[in-house]
């Protein structure tokens, strides 16, 4: 019999972030695998099939009301299993099972860029429900690591299952690029930066780095992507003192549809994360042929493989001649933009769904969860 699995959005009536779609895509991957999923979803219903959960659309409602409203919803739906996917309200259920997707702990391992409330979820709530959920999925080794040791989890209840790209992250014609860089307004050539505006994800240090980058040659223009989230202050300090605003363009948050456009007319894709478990926007970069500069930090060297250059996020020089090393060597971007097309071709959603798929079954059938 084909198991019925409640599937929890939340948040996703906002600009989604990489949560977001990695919830999205997830429900509409499983449900073209043939899991019946039933949409949970926290606020009022706006379409047909879902089910709503109304006072529970903000955090702090989801974690107390919400809480009483998804065991309701459980009982009514007979469902067998829900999956929390997004990981930071792991489920206070009894009579169904539980699965959370948690993606990463960055209170425990970056604190000092989490907000007060993340800090209260993660220090507080998590450790206290964790334990209790059947099954803990996340998309990388390091963050799985992470996972068992702040957190205390089991180490054969946490499994890896790597996030994806979807057909439309690839690289695009000419025709396609030019006429959504007009209509935002971007110059070529340009460097971009996807994510949102917060203190993991390094954009100080990114702008010193570019400020460096411009003594070696001025035409390059730096493209940040993304909604402006806690302490984003510091960001837009740096640029004024830099004397960086005509060259530093800030989009706010973009429509999916753009974001292969702009990761396409991109000269160079430039992600120096302090912290990440999976690290979307470098799988989604290469998927569409651009040259990337990341991290060498937590996931994104297991992401990236050999396909991107990888330096210390807290090596502002390190930085600046990274860029300046793939955007003044053809030979290199032309290898780099190879190597990640291959490697994004390794990544899919239906591979996904699949192994979700089944770790639900594992979970309702009693088996033994191997963790890897």
């Amino acid at each position: 019999m084909t198991p019925r699995v409640g599937f929890l959005n939340y948040a996703l009536d906002r600009a989604p972030g990489g949560i977001g779609r990695y919830t999205s895509e997830l429900t509409r991957a499983l449900s073209q695998e043939g899991v019946s999923v039933t949409v949970l979803w926290a606020g009022r219903a706006r379409a047909s099939g879902v089910v709503g959960m109304p006072g529970a659309g903000l955090l702090p409602g989801l974690l107390t009301l919400g809480q009483a409203q998804i065991a309701l919803a459980a009982r009514h739906h007979r469902l067998d299993l829900v999956h929390d996917p997004t990981g930071s309200m792991p489920l206070l259920l009894t009579g169904v099972r539980r699965v959370a997707t948690v993606h990463d702990v960055i209170p425990y391992v970056h604190p000092e860029t989490s907000s007060t409330l993340d800090l209260l979820i993660y220090r507080l709530w998590l450790p206290l429900i964790a334990p209790r959920l059947d099954a803990i999925i996340t998309g990388s080794e390091y963050s799985r690591t992470d996972i068992i040791r702040y957190l205390g989890i089991a180490a054969e209840k946490v499994t890896v299952i790597p996030a994806a790209v979807g057909p439309e992250y690839r690289p695009l014609p000419e025709e396609e690029i030019q006429p959504t860089l007009a209509r935002l307004r971007i110059g070529r050539p340009y460097i971009l930066f996807v994510g949102s505006i917060e203190p993991r994800k390094n954009l100080v240090r990114l702008l010193e780095a570019f400020s460096r980058l411009r003594k070696w040659s001025k035409q390059w223009t730096l493209v940040i992507v993304g909604a402006r989230k806690w302490k984003h202050s510091p960001v837009f300090e740096m640029v004024r003192r830099l004397e960086l605003e005509p060259y530093v363009r800030f989009t706010g948050f973009v429509p999916d549809d753009d974001l292969p456009v702009l990761y396409s007319g991109a000269s160079l894709v430039v992600y120096p994360s302090l912290y990440e478990g999976f690290g979307l926007p470098v799988l989604e970069a290469m998927a569409c042929g651009a040259p990337v500069v990341a991290s060498s930090t937590s996931s994104l060297p297991e992401v990236a493989g050999d396909a991107a250059l990888l330096v210390d996020p807290f090596d502002v020089a390190a930085l600046a001649e990274a860029m300046r090393e793939v955007l003044s060597n053809q030979d290199l971007a032309a290898r780099l933009c190879a190597r990640g097309l291959a490697r994004a071709q390794e990544f899919s959603w239906r591979r996904t769904a699949r192994e979700v798929a089944i770790l639900y079954d594992r979970v309702l059938n009693g088996k033994e969860i191997t963790g890897c």
